[in-house]
This record gives C-alpha cells, structure tokens and sequence, in this order.
C-alpha cells in the first residue's frame, strides 16, 4: 500500500486527496502536517447550504485543522481555503469534507473531544487533548449543533421524563435538568430552579407533545408538581426512588434522634424500673453518656 494511502486510512477522512506530508516544529514539539485537498466535486462548495458556488477569490490563503494524534505525536491537516459567493448565504469561506464550519479542528478531534466531556472535567479533557481550557466548550457547542440538525428531535415522542435540580458550582448555584428515560439521555437544562425555569421548557414543546406524556418522575416540590398539572394533562406524578429513600432515610433519623433524647432523659432522671432497680437498658444508656462529656 502506498504511504498515502495509508495515511488516508489512518485519518479516516473521505473525499481528499493527500498532497504531502513532513514535520514540522510547531509549540517547541515536533508535530506532523499533511497538505490535503478536496476532490474535484467537493471544491467551491458552501459549507452552510452544500451547493456549489461561484469562486469568490484565488486560493492563496493556507489553513490548517488539528486532527487526532498518532501516539504522542499532533497531527495538522494543511489546506488552501479560498472563499466562495453563495447567492443564499453571501461570500463565505469554501466547505471543506474534514471540518465544521469556522473550526479549527477536524470532526473526528471534536468528536473525540465531546465524547470525553462526558466522562472526565473540561480540566482533564483540555489536558489529554493539549488544547486550551475554553476551545472544549466551544468543541462541545459546536458538536451539539451539528448533531441536531442531523438527528431527530429530542423533544418528539416523549412518553416518560424525569425532572430534577442539581448544583453545578458552589454557592448554592442549581440548574434544572430534565431527561428521557426511555433513552437515558439528558434532554434539556437551563440555569435556576423554580416554577419559572421549567415552564419554559413546557413552553418549548407543542401542545402534541405535552399531551404523549405519560409518566413524570420527580421529587415532591409543589412548584414541579404545577407545571406538570398545568402542562401535561395526561401525564401521573411519579416519586423516584432516590427521594423515596432519602425521605425513609430522614425519618428513621429523626425516629432514631427522638428515641435517643427521651432515653437520655429517663437516664439522667433516674426512672427505675417497677421493682424499684434500673433496669438494664438504662444502666447501659448511663454508663454510655458518662462516658462521654
């Protein structure tokens, strides 16, 4: 197989032609960059609309995208980038088949970024990929927007949603989330907690979609319990068993507290028992707290 050939495999790019490859020092580390260019029917190409367009200018400005490593090695791939005239979208620079629309990394990098974020800190992924803190936001967004206009709707077809609030920082900072739990996919979130917040989400769905669901699961916040009356009118509240275990888990506590105080009490006031002797749970409790200050 010929070397480019095989680079081609290893990029796992369609629809480009390799021209050459050499090393170059790039941030005092010796990286790899590879000049690529579009086959014939992918150039002059609008990256917004697809269609091809009029040549806006000469091809005279280089461009390169950061692609995934081979090993510890960082890998560029190196392009002209001439601009078009698209009659919808105006003049805007050429699509290219590797790389989203004002990135400057390949789609497999993104990918790859995206799906770490998942997994690790924006700390740790920006680290492991040796790119800046704040480019594995922008990565992300930039993902989600390309997988939306590609997949279906997260808001058709739901049937059973789980609602919640969760912090996100310290200083009492929350946000409420809201998942498919048919998919187990978080389907949307926004900043604060409260009857406000979550009507918006209510506000982004059709009057369809509130009506196909069935199932709400929550915890027993009165303002949830709201909106869900208000919007959904087939839907039946759902407590989730990690609030049903934390209210058990609040009420033996509070049982076990009680039970501890009015023990104390009896101790400490000498209740005997009716032969006139403490009896033995008692003189247990009150070496127990004598022992203690």
């Amino acid at each position: 197989m010929h070397t480019k050939s095989a680079f081609k495999k290893l990029l796992k790019i369609d629809k480009i032609v390799i021209e050459d490859m050499y090393f170059e020092y790039i941030k005092n580390s010796e990286d790899l960059v590879v000049r690529v260019r579009p086959v014939k029917r992918e150039l002059s190409r609008c990256p917004t609309c697809a269609k091809v367009c009029i040549k806006y200018d000469r091809a005279s400005k280089i461009k390169r995208w950061r692609s995934l490593d081979f090993g510890s090695t960082q890998v560029y791939l190196e392009a002209y980038a001439p601009r078009v005239k698209c009659r919808e979208h105006g003049i805007v620079t050429a699509r290219v088949p590797w790389a989203r629309h004002g990135s400057e990394f390949t789609k497999d990098f993104e990918t790859a970024v995206t799906w770490l974020t998942l997994h690790a800190t924006a700390q740790d992924v920006s680290e492991f990929f040796r790119i800046d803190w704040h480019t594995v936001g922008s990565i992300s967004k930039r993902v989600q927007a390309s997988l939306e206009e590609t997949q279906p709707n997260q808001l058709d077809n739901l049937e059973e949603i789980g609602i919640d609030e969760t912090s996100y920082k310290k200083g009492h900072k929350y946000m409420t989330v809201v998942i498919n739990h048919k998919t187990g996919a978080l389907i949307w979130a926004k900043k604060g907690h409260g009857k406000e917040v979550l009507t918006s989400f209510f506000e982004d769905l059709t009057i369809e979609q509130c009506e196909k669901i069935k199932l709400v699961s929550a915890d027993g916040a009165k303002w949830i319990a709201d909106c869900v009356e208000e919007f959904c009118p087939n839907a039946q509240r759902c407590i989730d068993p990690f609030h049903v275990v934390m209210w058990t888990t609040e009420c033996l506590d509070k049982v076990r507290k009680s039970a501890i105080k009015e023990a104390k009490k009896d101790v400490l006031a000498g209740k005997t028992s009716q032969g006139g002797k403490k009896n033995e749970f008692c003189q247990e409790l009150e070496v127990h707290f004598a022992e203690k200050p």
